[in-house]
């Protein structure tokens, strides 16, 4: 019988409680950003299509069973649009939901057992483990049950709902980490010692923008310790995580900030504390609950054993073995999924996996029946695969995700296209994933081959491109992620990856890779129109369509490409000694990386050179001496200055200078660092009943310039800002509201809106 997740009741009461809430909403009693405190933490995220929502389910250890499948097929064709997505946290997901329907999939979900509580925010997400938990004949023992019972101890709590940022649990049942716990927030390794079962506990890991492997907290530790422990991470985590910086949030930041000894001491310390006040709430049992049938480890079990062999995966049990299904995207029709959950019920045990490389597995099918069980899942649709070695593994990217830079699905579409004749000769089971920004939810520092979306500039138009990331490797103790070994247009990756496989492998040597993509790199000299649109888009690439409230984010991605260039420039410059054009292109996109934090948006070399020294020199945010290196690159521009190669110190310490002060960068976007000499500003502009006509003025800029003109009224006083409709009016007031400002109302005038926000700090 499998392990399955019991929902504490805390959870059923804040399910129950969320339909008022959404009621509140769609009356006007809370504003958008007021509903998101409520809905995201259940759950429920807005995607890019207009009015449409998705619905996130925990999906415990991956198991799931027949019938909670069907359950939630069902709900899909009744509020979403048939098609299922799992995620690489074996979640999933049902998309395009009405907000009204949404209390509706919530309340449906409990019926079969099942919760999208925790599904997002900052928040305790989806405890995960290995997929073939109990069945894998190298694993220590069963994993799932501790699992299960960290997670129902975990969901009782409110404290599991307002945390720094999100935090992830993870058990691998061996060292060969196939569940990604070396690169968790917390994870446990399964080990044997003495005839107990027990873990070695790791922490601070975590994949996203700057991430980082975990240290190991712990060599040893009973098994029936694994609540008490995670606790004490929790609360950890819930006192030394930075909630003013959601850029800087998560556990692994906290690592960083006070180094391994002190991070290992606070570990020991919370511990302690746990052990003396005791669990509160409902404890599991975890013994009780414990599958002991399956710890037995087959003797002549090898890692070879555990490959893919035409869809059939060897279990511990003689004669038993897994179906792995490969789902294209992670996407699986409703109809598809009713009748994965039958062929389960017929030949398997009642129950499915989801797999961390988007996928479902059907466990202990008796030899004698798998070419009958594979038989009937193959005449489902065509996007089940059962016999495809090479799986390409993406995030949602910008074709629903409000974060998402680039169309990541797209790309993976492109690449599968492109190498339809090399899947069946694919001679390892690779994986690529692929990211569509630097949060990695394709989880590309830990593929074969990972790509991480990212916009470039180039020739003053932004092309998507991706950096491209290779050696990773994820087992216990011996973890490293990939590095990145060049960028390319999105446009030339399906051709570089085809390449790359003529053998029908992805493995080679980093330095290989390196060539290879220094290759398909170079522009060409008249660069086709299509560079500069994304893979699934028939429109240039940008950066808009981020979503209420997230206009921050927006401004972030645009200095980020700025800093990228000049980091970039420079780089060229002192590996190729191209001469002085790297370099002064460094200088300009130094210098107007910031700008825009100021509502500035300069159209010419000299317009960023003179904002810079208005609002970064004069300040004192950039040394003095920074205006004598902007006057020689001006000079050179003009021919009045024969070379800017003496200059390449400067160079480099403005580019260090702009990316320190990028980072400090507060949710208010303002700078954390002090300035170089202080300077008081003369204002006189300041005063109450100020206006500002901001029609015309595209987002993010618009909120930008809006937030400086707040800065010029007296804290109580009222700024009256005029706005476009569509993505203006949407965004900028919600914006203001997450800054802790008030939005005293929003009228249509005529054809444009009038916002009235009154300052509160």
């Amino acid at each position: 019988m499998e392990p399955v997740l019991t929902l504490p009741e805390k959870v059923r009461q804040d399910t129950e409680g969320y339909r008022a809430q959404v009621e509140r909403f769609l009356a006007g009693e809370l504003s958008p950003m007021a509903f998101r405190v409520y809905r995201v933490p259940m759950g429920v995220y807005e995607q890019r299509t207009t009015g449409t929502y998705m619905v996130r389910i925990r999906i415990g250890a991956g198991i799931v069973s027949s019938d909670q499948l069907k359950h939630i097929a069902g709900l899909s064709r009744t509020y979403g649009n048939g098609i299922l997505h799992v995620t690489t946290r074996q979640d999933i997901q049902i998309h395009n939901v009405k907000i009204e329907q949404t209390s509706d999939v919530l309340e449906g979900l409990l019926e079969a057992g099942l919760s999208s509580r925790g599904g997002g925010g900052n928040t305790v997400r989806n405890v995960t483990a290995c997929p073939r938990a109990g069945i894998c004949p190298l694993e220590q023992f069963n994993v799932a049950p501790y699992a299960l019972a960290v997670t129902e101890y975990l969901m009782q709590f409110y404290s599991s709902y307002n945390l720094p940022r999100k935090f992830k649990v993870v058990f691998s049942g061996c060292a060969q980490d196939c569940a990604y716990a070396s690169v968790a927030d917390l994870g446990f390794f399964a080990h044997v010692r003495d005839g107990a079962r027990g873990f070695a506990v790791y922490g601070g890991g975590g994949l996203g923008s700057h991430p980082g492997v975990g240290i190991k907290l712990d060599d040893f530790v009973r098994a029936d310790e694994v609540i008490e422990i995670t606790e004490a991470v929790k609360r950890l985590f819930d006192q030394h995580g930075d909630r003013s910086n959601k850029h800087r949030a998560r556990l692994r930041y906290v690592l960083t900030r006070m180094g391994p000894e002190a991070f290992a001491r606070l570990y020991r310390q919370e511990r302690e504390k746990v052990r003396q006040e005791g669990l509160q709430g409902c404890v599991p049992d975890i013994e009780a609950i414990a599958d002991e049938s399956s710890d037995k480890v087959l003797p002549d079990a090898t890692q070879d054993s555990a490959a893919p062999t035409v869809g059939l995966l060897p279990e511990k049990t003689a004669d038993h073995h897994t179906i792995l299904l490969t789902l294209p995207l992670g996407d699986v029709s409703a109809d598809d999924l009713v009748r994965i959950a039958e062929i389960s019920d017929t030949y398997g045990v009642g129950s499915v996996r989801t797999t961390q490389r988007q996928g479902l597995l059907i466990p202990s099918v008796v030899e004698a029946q798998t070419d009958a069980a594979l038989s009937e899942l193959r005449s489902l649709s065509p996007r089940v695969q059962t016999d495809n070695p090479l799986r390409v593994v993406a995030c949602a990217g910008a074709s629903t995700c409000k974060l998402g830079l680039c169309l990541s699905r797209g790309l993976a579409r492109a690449i599968g296209n492109r190498l339809s004749d090399h899947l069946s000769s694919a001679a390892d089971p690779a994986t690529i994933r692929i990211s569509g920004c630097p949060n990695s939810c394709g989880h590309h520092y830990i593929g074969a081959l990972g790509f991480q979306g990212r916009a470039k500039r180039v020739n003053g138009r932004l092309m998507p491109c991706y950096d491209v990331l290779a050696g990773a490797q994820t087992t216990e103790g011996g973890s490293n992620l990939a590095e990145t070994v060049g960028t390319l247009p999105a446009k030339v990756i399906p051709e570089f990856v085809a390449e790359l496989m003529q053998d029908g492998s992805l493995s080679r040597p980093v330095e290989q890779l390196r060539e290879m993509v220094a290759k398909y790199s170079e522009l060409p000299a008249t660069i086709p129109d299509d560079y500069f649109v994304d893979w699934d888009a028939d429109t240039p690439f940008s950066l808009a369509g981020r979503g209420p409230g997230e206009c921050g984010a927006g401004v972030m991605d645009l200095i980020a490409v700025d800093i990228d260039e000049a980091k970039e420039a420079l780089k060229q410059h002192l590996d190729a000694g191209k001469g002085h054009d790297d370099l002064y292109r460094a200088v300009v996109a130094s210098a107007r990386a910031l700008l825009v934090t100021f509502g500035l948006e300069p159209k010419t070399d000299r317009e960023v050179f003179s904002g810079f020294r208005q609002h970064m020199i004069e300040p004192g945010w950039a040394e003095p001496s920074t205006q004598n290196l902007l006057d020689s690159a001006m000079d050179w521009r003009m021919g009045e200055k024969d070379a800017l190669v003496d200059l390449e110190a400067e160079v480099g310490s403005l580019v260090e200078r702009i990316e320190q002060l990028f980072l400090s960068l507060d949710a208010n976007l303002k700078f954390r660092l002090e300035p170089h000499k202080a300077q008081k500003r003369h204002d006189d502009s300041r005063g109450a009943g100020r206006q500002v006509d901001l029609r015309g003025v595209p987002c993010p800029l618009n909120f930008v310039k809006a937030k400086l003109e707040l800065e010029r009224i007296e804290v109580g006083d009222i700024l009256e800002i005029q706005l476009d409709g569509g993505e203006p009016v949407q965004n900028v007031p919600d914006s203001f509201v997450q800054q802790g400002q008030e939005v005293l109302e929003v009228v249509e005038v005529a054809d444009h809106f009038c916002v009235r926000v009154r300052r509160k700090k």
